[in-house]
């Protein structure tokens, strides 16, 4: 009797970590949009509402591809996650744009981009999830 409960414990727990590892990588899949930008650097703060704008969208794919598009251009990428991080790049490229993952819900998506140059700014991204 001992050992089925150890079994059924050890088995609940390994399904609770595949679960919880995948997890961020099925939330993000889908199409988001860009609804809001704000900006911290020494210089104090700003924010851009993105639903003034023709609006822009992040697909994911399962297949860890990204399009980004707006009414006037796209970009394709590949992306994965990696420590609540974002990493995107091109293939064959040496740029890899990397964001912290803030905050991932089913319907909400925040990342953080933090520039390396003398400003020292911070920009949170928010995105809302579309159908």
């Amino acid at each position: 009797m001992k050992k089925i409960i150890i079994l059924l414990s050890v088995g609940l727990i390994f399904s609770f970590i595949i679960v919880s590892c995948g997890s961020m990588e099925d939330k993000i899949v889908g199409k988001w949009q860009h609804v809001l930008i704000v900006g911290q650097s020494s210089q104090g703060s700003d924010t851009l509402d993105m639903t003034q704008y023709p609006p822009t969208y992040n697909v994911f794919r399962e297949d860890g591809t990204l399009q980004i598009y707006n009414s006037q251009q796209e970009e394709n990428v590949r992306y994965l996650i990696r420590d609540n991080k974002l990493y995107s790049f091109k293939l064959g490229k040496t740029d890899t744009a990397i964001m912290d993952i803030k905050k991932l819900s089913k319907d909400e998506l925040i990342l953080q981009v933090k520039f390396k140059d003398d400003s020292q700014r911070i920009e949170s991204l928010y995105y809302k999830k579309v159908k």
